[in-house]
């Protein structure tokens, strides 16, 4: 070996050397996209940075609000309690931003922290470490869909075991004659007997198909349930269906948020509720703004509040509808929401600065929407 080519492997190891060194000290990397796809917005790069340094404990497990407060009750999350649904979208949002290696360190916690004995994923972790008996089946579903995305984007094998055994275990204890249902309680063996239409994920059923047929019937089921629960005239969905009476339930008022989900399920596997759409766009344009809640009756806001989360998952919702004006628009509206004062504890945050309340939901919804849209 000639001198020149010592010399060019030497410089070569240690440049190498360095980008292991560098990359081992990162604890978030701030995801880069391709310069083709655009450069990241600036309200998703302070927010990702808020939701890193303040709500995030241990590889990216994401605390439920800002402020640690608690509550004497085991059915309200507060604090640093943290939640399967926020593990969910923390790796949605690591996957759509191709970040591997943070993608593996969260899974990775919460698969240590919350997966049951029997394999169900507990819906909370207390800040003390005690973990709710009880799953929710929109987060496990979540979880799923986030293992086979990740098996088709980054070719690893190990995903695509985590979701087989994740599938069975649904398929076990989240259906009930072939139907979805809401919940599992581990510590009772008891099965929920309803389920929330705004739980039922059509898209990660549909994924799963292939790998086990079961899934068809519980897809057709699911469908048939969201398709009788439409309330005719409105984008809002009935509330939850009793699978042993077969029969809807509703409440006095129609969360905006959960008749959305819906909406944006069916629109993922294709199916767009083009009145529900237009009815949403109607009212914000009507109201110039979207309200959190509608009356059953009148199907009118019953009050003034917005939510940035709602924003975020309309504006996803029209996204994969083609409609990206409004998408952006919408997106636009949440970040009205967002802290820009730098010198505020919360700032990046979507969150009130009057007294420094966080919700980690708003935050992830809104980046996992800017992440599917720019």
């Amino acid at each position: 070996m000639n001198k020149n080519k010592l010399i060019l492997m030497v410089l070569i190891g240690i440049v190498l050397m360095v980008s292991i060194m560098v990359k081992s000290q990162v604890r978030f990397c701030i995801p880069e996209r391709n310069a083709a796809m655009g450069e990241i917005p600036e309200p998703e790069k302070i927010a990702l940075d808020f939701v890193a340094q303040k709500m995030s404990g241990p590889d990216f497990s994401i605390y439920t609000n800002y402020l640690d407060k608690e509550s004497n009750r085991d059915t309200i999350a507060t604090g640093k309690d943290i939640l399967s649904e926020s593990q969910g979208l923390i790796l949605l949002y690591l996957l759509n931003r191709n970040q591997q290696v943070d993608f593996d360190s969260s899974l990775q916690w919460t698969m240590k922290n919350l997966i049951l004995s029997n394999g169900i994923i507990s819906w909370k972790m207390s800040k003390s470490g005690k973990k709710e008996s009880t799953n929710a089946l929109i987060d496990d579903l979540r979880l799923l869909r986030a293992l086979i995305l990740a098996n088709e984007k980054w070719r690893d094998e190990a995903y695509l075991q985590s979701a087989r055994k994740l599938s069975k275990t649904l398929l076990t204890y989240n259906t009930l004659e072939s139907s979805l249902i809401d919940f599992y309680d581990e510590r009772f063996q008891n099965k929920s007997n309803m389920i929330t239409l705004s739980y039922i994920d059509l898209y990660t059923m549909k994924k799963m198909m292939p790998m086990d047929a079961e899934w068809k019937q519980v897809y057709d089921s699911s469908y048939e349930i969201i398709n009788n629960g439409k309330i005719q005239g409105t984008g809002l969905y009935e509330y939850q269906y009793f699978q042993d009476q077969k029969s809807y339930s509703s409440k006095n008022e129609n969360c905006l948020i959960q008749s959305v989900y819906t909406l944006l399920h069916l629109a993922e596997v294709g199916e767009y509720d083009r009145e529900g759409l237009k009815w949403l766009w109607n009212e914000y344009e009507k109201h110039g703004k979207i309200y959190v809640s509608y009356s059953s009756e009148t199907y009118e806001p019953v009050t003034d509040v917005e939510s940035t989360a709602l924003y975020a998952l309309a504006a996803r919702l029209f996204f994969l509808a083609n409609e990206p004006q409004k998408s952006e628009k919408l997106l636009k509206e949440s970040q009205r929401f967002q802290v820009l004062n730098e010198a505020s504890d919360i700032y990046g945050s979507f969150g009130d600065e009057q007294d420094n309340t966080v919700y980690s939901f708003d935050n992830l919804q809104y980046l996992l929407s800017s992440s599917f849209i720019y």
